[in-house]
C-alpha cells in the first residue's frame, strides 16, 4: 500500500510542475502585446505582471531596483494608467531600434494619448515597454473634485 501511495504522490508531484518557478517568462512577442499585457496588468493593479512588463533592451527593471522604488513606481503608473478603454494606434519606429505606439485611453469622460516606447531584450529576444509619457495621463490620476 506504501508503494502505491508513493507512486501516486510522484505522478501528482511530476504533472503539477507544467511552468518554469519564476512563473511566465517575462516580456511579449511583440512590441504591440508588450504594451497591450503591460495596460492589463496596470488596469488590473497586478504589481507583479507589470514588473514582468518593464524593461530595456538589457534587463527588467525589478532585476535593478530596490524593491520598495519599484513598488512606489509601479503604484503611481497604477494610478494614471487607470482606464476603461484602449486603443493601441499604428506603431512607428523609435531610436536605437525602439516602437513607439501611441495609445489612447479612455477613463469614463476623459481622454488621453500617450506616448509608449518598447524595445526588445537583447538576451530574451522578448519586448518590453521602456517607458511611456505618464505627464499626458495626469488627469487619470487627479483627485474627484471636492463637492
Amino acid at each position: 500500500m506504501r508503494r502505491i501511495v508513493a507512486l501516486v504522490v510522484l505522478v501528482v508531484l511530476a504533472s503539477c510542475r507544467t511552468a518554469p518557478l519564476g512563473g511566465p517568462e517575462p516580456g511579449a512577442r511583440s512590441s504591440e502585446a508588450a504594451v497591450t499585457q503591460f495596460l492589463a496588468a496596470a488596469r488590473a493593479q497586478d504589481l507583479q505582471a507589470m514588473s514582468a512588463m518593464w524593461g530595456n533592451s538589457e534587463s527588467l527593471v525589478r532585476d535593478r531596483a530596490d524593491r520598495q522604488e519599484l513598488e512606489r513606481r509601479l503604484i503611481v503608473m497604477t494610478c494614471h494608467l487607470k482606464h476603461d478603454e484602449s486603443r493601441i494606434g499604428p506603431s512607428r519606429r523609435g531610436e536605437g531600434g525602439r516602437i513607439l505606439h501611441d495609445v489612447e485611453l479612455t477613463q469614463g469622460p476623459k481622454r488621453a494619448t500617450s506616448t509608449f516606447t518598447t524595445v526588445r531584450n537583447s538576451k530574451s529576444d522578448r519586448w518590453f515597454v521602456e517607458n511611456f509619457d505618464i505627464e499626458a495621463l495626469q488627469e487619470f490620476c487627479a483627485s474627484a473634485p471636492r463637492a
